[in-house]
């Protein structure tokens, strides 16, 4: 009977294959197509529809979507290759059955059979039987098709063959033809026709590219592959009446009958050529007529062939359907255990909001009955019965706030699966049990929710709040606060009293280590044996550090941890308490201040003298260092008690012990004996006796000119100068009881020698000290009545022309007569007169410069002064420069300073500062003794220097010394590529001035040239 069937698809040039292969005048099917949703659900409404075919995906829906319009109307799905999970989900759901769209269309071959199985299991037994009659037919075809290749194949005799092909045509055919009684023979017995059935043609390459010409040519050859390549293109029979065709072009077994005359029909499926059946060789060949005779016939056959092909498809399909099923029955029933054995309660909701999976858990934790679920109701249904069994508490009461109007939306009617579903909320049941509830969207629409028994969960972490509650008011009740570190050693917690005791935000130690806290006062050895204690991951106790608050205050604090280790043992960090030790620390120090400190000055008494002492001796004799010890009284003190009262006395020694521990270095230690007696220990002084002696003397010095000072005490002026003795010390041959009784009797020598003055326990040593304060004073007088002068010794170009001069300080003293510089200058450097001494010169250089500048022959020189260390570090040495250069009259490009190398090591960015300020002005600069010292090419090439001069150390041997000269060849070179001048010092033969100046060297100074002479001489 005709079926009308309804292909829902959006693919056109599949919906055309689909077509093709169900129309058939055999069938009498009809095939409506519709390309969406929309346009299907207009066709069902307005006819009638045997069987739907629906794509599963299209563009305005989903296959399933159909499903709520076909009522009883049976509906085949059609899935993508590997989508076969999919389909026994589609059938789950109410489709009938399901096909494979596979990209060879073989799938349509067994369609017919399949939607006619389906139609079978739909309307009933008269559907059943007329299968059954149509299946009888399809076998009884079978049976004949195979029974005419076999007759065909074994050339059984031509007669017999032909007569058993007929009946059994007629019989199928219910003799509608009326071939009866038309058998003819020809003369010599063949048959006129025969039935021939050819499958699966296969043409060779060159029958095939013959066959495209001549159908791109429009003609027609009278040859067997032609005809049937017109087949092909046009679906008509073929006739070819062309005796001697070639058979094999026609795919016929080689060994078959010669195939003379030919009527065929082509079997198309999906689009392409399956099957050709036909009769072949009557003689006279066939006609039209023959042809539309024959067709209905021939179809019969070619469908048989079709139904036996779609069989073995479906057959195919079914097992591996059958196998897919199983195996999603497998996974099915392992997902449903596994349902049923979580602790969770578990639903799916669909996108309209339809519980569609549950799991038992579900139904025991929130107590609902089973028959409500089974009937795959909406979630807001589930809640309103809910609500109204109470579950909810009142007002919902029992849902925590933030999810309370979310619940309450679904017991209105309200959409429960909005957008504003919370990710998380609790809820309590009313037998008091926490149920935790998520959801978690899904990309196909709809939900998954999980409902979990958290009271227990609940229940220890209040007991941990309240744990932790009582933990802190402990701590902070405590005096001591409590720390934890990470595994890096980073502060990540304080409890307790940290803050106030303090006084520092806990804030500010978050992700810090103790070594990395601002203001702490330890000593590096004391961080390098804490750190090396938690490397190790030791328990430490009382560990003691400084700290400075927020408003100043030093405090102290002691701390104790231990490290923690985690389940598997790995450490994770440090935990531990601390305390404030402040008061306990002040009370340590007043109590060491009593037994070691004079209580009028703070300075140590003689009893911690004594142990700094001996500590002093030791430390001389490892280290090769001499000490010395200073025995101080001050003259005339007693005067000053007596007339004045011991309360300014008091007052008086309290700023001594102030001036005396300014005069002394960190290492050194300034300690009172008692009344007006003071003591102080130098250290670390030079491993050479005569050195040391020196170094001392001149702290001794110094602290006679602070404490000769005035002293003002109640804005009345006091005197008081010291008399010192001094002892050296090396090691610890001499007690430190025998090293002060030699350092009072020194004392007590200077008082004899006149008071405020300084005096050796050695004597070799204190005429060494007595002369050099002769010395000294002499310096002093000579720099007060212009004792010093300045000789100039010329600088000359390479032609011997005078280009200025250098300024060499001379010193004519009344009774010594001329005193050459080595003498006098090294002890004005230690006392520092080399201050008003160099501004003496620079005077005198300025002045003469003024006077050179009045007269032609002088007025193009300029003169160089030398500089020491301590005039150029003087913070006032640019300004004074400059009053020079301005009270002078001298011009500023004519004065040529002087430095040595070392002078420039000390600060190299204020140098360049200062000398910056002055070249600005037009004042020049020469670094002298160049390569003696330890000059870096890196700051060189930054200072703002003009000339380098070669010191007379290597001018003296370069023509006999190769070092020497490679040394002034070196230095030529290098002030030759920084652009300098170059002068050389103490040039006195003309062999080296020839070396010098073949060499590069163009300025000379030496006494080739001349000597130091007065500047009237030159």
């Amino acid at each position: 009977m005709p079926i009308s069937v309804l292909l829902i698809d959006g693919d056109s040039v599949y919906a055309q294959s689909v077509v093709h292969a169900l129309v058939d005048p055999g069938l009498g099917w009809t095939v409506e197509v519709a390309s969406t949703l929309a346009q299907a659900r207009g066709i069902l409404a307005r006819r009638q529809t045997d069987v739907v075919l629906a794509a599963r995906s299209m563009a305005d829906g989903t296959a399933f979507d159909v499903l709520e319009w076909l009522g009883e109307v049976p509906a085949l799905v059609i899935v993508l290759p590997g989508e076969e999970i999919e389909a026994a989900r589609a059938m789950r759901h109410g489709f009938s059955d399901f096909l494979v769209q596979t990209p060879q269309r073989d799938h349509l071959l067994a369609l017919p059979a399949q939607i006619e199985a389906v139609l079978e299991r739909s309307t009933g037994v008269r559907a059943r039987q007329t299968a059954e009659a149509m299946l009888a037919r399809q076998h009884r075809l079978l049976q004949a098709i195979s029974k005419v290749q076999a007759l065909f194949i074994a050339g059984t005799a031509p007669c017999a063959a032909f007569d058993a092909v007929l009946q059994e045509l007629m019989a199928l055919t219910d003799s509608m033809f009326g071939l009866v009684g038309q058998v003819q023979h020809s003369p010599e017995g063949q048959p006129f026709l025969r039935v021939h059935a050819m499958t699966d043609l296969s043409w060779d390459t060159a029958s095939r590219a013959h066959h495209a010409q001549h159908v791109q040519d429009g003609m027609v050859v009278d040859n067997l592959d032609t005809l049937m390549g017109a087949a092909l293109r046009t679906g008509e029979p073929v006739i070819s009446n062309s005796p001697g065709t070639d058979q094999r072009r026609a795919g016929v077994p080689q060994g078959h009958p010669v195939v003379a005359t030919y009527l065929g029909l082509p079997i198309h499926a999906a689009g392409a050529l399956v099957a050709m059946v036909g009769l072949a060789n009557r003689p006279g060949g066939y006609s039209k007529a023959d042809a539309q005779f024959l067709q209905p016939l021939l179809n019969t056959v070619g469908q048989l062939e079709l139904a036996r092909r779609a069989e073995l498809a479906r057959s195919e399909v079914e097992s591996q359907l059958a196998r897919t099923s199983a195996l999603l029955a497998e996974k099915t029933r392992a997902l449903e255990s596994t349902l049923a054995s979580v602790s969770q309660g578990i639903t799916n909701v669909d996108a309209t909001g339809r519980i569609r999976v549950y799991n038992q858990r579900y139904l025991e934790l929130l107590d609902l009955p089973q028959a409500l679920l089974e009937t795959q109701p909406l979630v807001d249904e589930v809640v309103r019965f809910q609500a109204e069994r109470g579950d909810f508490g009142p007002d919902f009461g029992l849902v925590e706030a933030p999810a309370r109007a979310y619940v309450a939306s679904g017991h209105t009617g309200g959409r429960i699966d909005g957008p504003d579903v919370p990710a998380t909320y609790i809820r309590k049941t009313r037998a008091g049990r926490f149920l935790e509830v998520r959801t978690r969207r899904l990309e196909a629409g709809g939900r998954v929710r999980t409902f979990t028994d958290v009271s227990d969960y609940l229940g220890t972490l209040q007991a941990l709040r309240e744990s932790e509650a009582r933990w802190r008011s402990l701590t902070h009740l405590s005096s001591d606060w409590y720390w934890e570190q990470d595994a890096d050693f980073r502060f990540v917690r304080f409890d307790g009293r940290a803050e106030r005791d303090r006084g520092i935000p806990d804030e500010m130690h978050y992700g810090l280590t103790r070594w990395e806290l601002p203001e702490t006062a330890v000593a590096p050895g004391q961080w390098r044996k804490h750190r090396k204690q938690l490397q190790a991951h030791e328990v430490f106790h009382d560990f003691e550090m400084q700290r400075t608050t927020a408003d100043g205050t030093l405090i102290w604090v002691s701390i104790s941890g231990e490290p923690i280790f985690d389940a598997e043992g790995r450490f994770t960090g440090y935990r531990g308490v601390a305390r404030n030790i402040t008061e306990r620390k002040k009370a340590e120090a007043e109590i060491e201040r009593l037994a070691f400190y004079d209580e009028l000055t703070a300075l140590p008494n003689r009893r911690l003298l004594l142990d700094r002492l001996e500590h002093a001796t030791l430390g001389g004799a490892s280290d090769g260092c001499h000490g010395a010890l200073l025995f101080l009284d001050l003259d005339n003190f007693k005067a000053i008690n007596d007339t004045l009262g011991h309360e300014w006395g008091d007052r008086l020694l309290v700023q001594v012990a102030a001036r005396l521990q300014a005069c002394v270095r960190a290492v050194d230690t300034v300690a009172r004996l008692g009344g007006d007696e003071f003591v102080v220990i130098l250290q670390h002084l030079h491993g050479v006796e005569s050195e040391a002696a020196i170094e001392a003397e001149a702290i001794a010095q110094k602290i006679i000119a602070a404490l000769n000072a005035p002293f003002e005490v109640d804005n009345r002026e006091l005197h008081s100068t010291p008399s010192i003795g001094i002892a050296l010390f090396r090691d610890a041959q001499q007690p430190v009881h025998e090293l002060l009784q030699r350092a009072d009797l020194a004392m007590y020598q200077a008082k004899a020698l006149g008071r405020n003055t300084l005096c050796f326990f050695d004597p070799a040593m204190q005429a060494a000290a007595s002369a050099r304060a002769a010395l000294e004073g002499d310096i002093r007088h000579g720099l007060q009545h212009n004792e010093f002068l300045l000789h100039y010794q010329p600088v000359v170009n390479a032609a011997g022309d005078m280009l200025g001069a250098e300024a060499l300080v001379r010193w004519m003293h009344p009774q010594r007569g001329m005193v050459p510089p080595g003498d006098f200058i090294p002890l004005a450097e230690q006392t520092g007169l080399i201050l008003p001494l160099g501004r003496r010169v620079m005077r005198l250089a300025c002045d003469q410069l003024a006077l050179w500048a009045a007269q032609p022959r002088t007025a193009g020189w300029s003169v160089a002064v030398n500089v020491s260390a301590q005039e150029f570090r003087h913070p006032q040495f640019v300004q004074q420069v400059l009053d020079t250069l301005r009270e002078s009259g001298a011009r500023p490009d004519r004065l040529k300073l002087e430095l040595t190398e070392s002078l420039m090591l000390h600060d190299v960015e204020d140098s360049i500062l200062k000398m910056q300020a002055l070249g600005t002005l037009g004042v020049g600069f020469s670094l002298d003794d160049f390569g003696t010292g330890y000059s870096s090419m890196g700051y060189l090439k930054r200072l703002p220097i003009d000339q380098l001069k070669i010191d007379q150390s290597f001018v003296r041997d370069v023509l006999t010394d190769p070092n020497d000269a490679a040394i002034a060849c070196t230095i030529i070179t290098l002030a030759s590529s920084l652009g300098l001048d170059v002068v050389a010092e103490g040039v006195e033969t003309e062999g080296q001035r020839a070396f010098l100046l073949r060499n590069g060297c163009q300025q000379f100074q030496g006494y080739l040239f001349g000597r130091p002479e007065p500047a009237e001489l030159l």
